[in-house]
This record gives structure tokens, sequence and C-alpha cells, in this order.
């Protein structure tokens, strides 16, 4: 019944709560290894996939995991109801624009992958729509915290602008979330960041759950020692989804005629970096 595209941290995290509700996933994934291990609550264990070149057509769920600049590969391997859990905007929209349906849905577990261990470095919960409310029932006998909500556009809204807020400035100073709170000018960026994506929301006409900047804060605090995904990916040398997080609220805010110069900058800053890492990882091969 269910399917992933893609076997990161929260591709494994969706695959280990789906093993301990009793389902085996089919999963489409280019990280193939020997064995899929998750570390959570003190305990190693082996995540069971099913792996395919392409989900069957008996699958009724496809958990879409990829980064968000990765949803166009997804497209040719997605069956049955696309359930989207990605950073930032732009993914979903994608997806119901080429296939005509697509569900959203926000992860707030902390996860991350270090080699083939994916370890669980947070406590969380998944939002999902009511249309998906079998998924959830699954979801929730595997022991995750799950909320049904009648719209989820809030709260991919609210994600995007704490993401907004922690994820440049962590990934551009190269320290942990607890920077945004530790560090008067951090602070300062993100509460900035974290209001500009608000305001763009409230001019679409999307009413967040909460204030973006407290939660922002809220997120900041409880993740403190915590490395944010950007901040991940730069160190891995890998692209980041900062194009889909603050460069989505700079391009929906000038659609809907609100300014976020704040997310312009941040935005820029990151790609700059994305592009110095690739030079210098290029050199380096040159000279290897």
């Amino acid at each position: 019944m269910f399917g992933i595209i893609g076997l990161g941290a929260i591709g494994t995290l969706l695959a280990y709560f789906l093993n301990k509700a009793g389902h085996v996933p089919y999963v489409v994934t280019r990280t193939r290894r020997s064995k899929y291990v998750i570390k959570a609550w003190g305990l190693e264990e082996v995540v069971e996939v099913a792996l395919v070149e392409r989900l069957p057509p008996t699958v009724r769920y496809s958990l879409v995991a990829v980064k968000a600049y990765d949803t166009e590969s997804a497209l040719g391997v997605i069956a049955g109801i696309p359930v989207v859990f990605q950073n930032g905007i732009g993914g979903l929209e994608l997806i119901k624009e080429r296939l005509g349906v697509g569900l959203g849905a926000v992860v707030t577990y902390g996860a991350a992958r270090a080699g083939d261990i994916v370890e669980l470095r947070g406590l969380g919960e998944i939002i999902l729509p009511e249309e998906a409310g079998d998924l959830a029932d699954a979801l929730r006998a595997g022991g995750a915290s799950v909320k049904i909500v009648p719209d989820v556009e809030p709260y991919r809204w609210l994600k995007t602008a704490v993401n907004a807020a922690i994820n440049p400035v962590t990934a551009l100073l190269r320290a942990k979330n607890g920077v945004v709170l530790d560090n008067p000018y951090a602070r300062a960026l993100a509460e900035a960041a974290a209001r500009e994506a608000g305001a763009v929301a409230e001019r679409l006409g999307v009413r967040l759950p909460a204030d973006p900047v407290e939660e922002a804060l809220r997120v900041a605090a409880a993740t403190r020692e915590n490395y944010s995904s950007m901040l991940q990916d730069v160190l891995a040398g890998r692209r980041t989804e900062v194009d889909y997080i603050n460069g989505a609220v700079v391009r929906r805010g000038r659609e809907a005629g609100v300014e976020a110069p704040i997310n312009y900058a941040l935005w820029m800053a990151v790609k700059a970096l994305e592009g110095y890492i690739s030079d210098v990882q290029y050199r380096q091969r040159s000279e290897g």
C-alpha cells in the first residue's frame, strides 16, 4: 500500500514508522546500500524496505521524500496519491501541476544521516491532511506522533518561515541552531527573515497557526545542539534547498507585491557559498 521515493533522513524515518506498524514499503532511491539503519531512542535498528525501480500500481500513497530540487526526477516513478514530505515551497506545486494530484505533509522530527545511519535527533510530529487518514493511521500505529488538519498549507508556510530563519544563518556561520539565540546579529537576521516570510504568507491569504518569529526562536531553542539540514548539505558539499526556502519566499512575495530583502540577501549568500564550495571541490579534484 505504501511507497517511498528517496531514502535520506526523512524517508528512512517514514520507513521506520511503517515497519513498526507491520509494513515493508516499496522504495525508489539512488542510495542503494546493503542495509538501512536508524538510531532511535538509543537503539539501532535495520529498516526493512523493498527496493524497486518504479513504484508498482498497487501502491496507494507515494511518500515523496527527495530533496525539493529532485522533484522532477520523482515524477516518473510516482504511483497512487503523492504525499510530499519536503522542505520549502515548490515541490508539491510542481507535482500537482504535472500530475494533477498531490497532498502536502510536514515533518517536525529532527533526523540526520551520518554515513549509513540515520539518527533521530529531536521529537516532533507529522502533520497530514484529512485526505490521508489511512496513511496517518499507519504512521501512528508505528509510534509516530501524527496530527490531522483540514488544511496543511498554513503548516507548510510556518515551517518554511522557520527554515528561512534558521537554515541559512546557521549554514553561513557554520554553527549549530543555538547560534540564532546566542548571537544577537544572527538572531536579528533570523527574526527578520521569519517576519518577511510571515508577511508573504499573509498576503497570499495563508493564516499561519503561530507567530513565525516566535516559532523560529522556539524551534532554535528546542534544537539548540542540532545542525540544520542546510548546514549539513554545505558541510557535505551538496546543493542546498535554499531556492525552495528563502528563494521561494522572495519569488512568491514578488508575485504578491511584497518585498523580502533579508530573504533575498540570505538566498544570494547561500548560493554564493554553494558556488564557492563547488569551485574548491573542482580545484581539489583537478590538483589531485
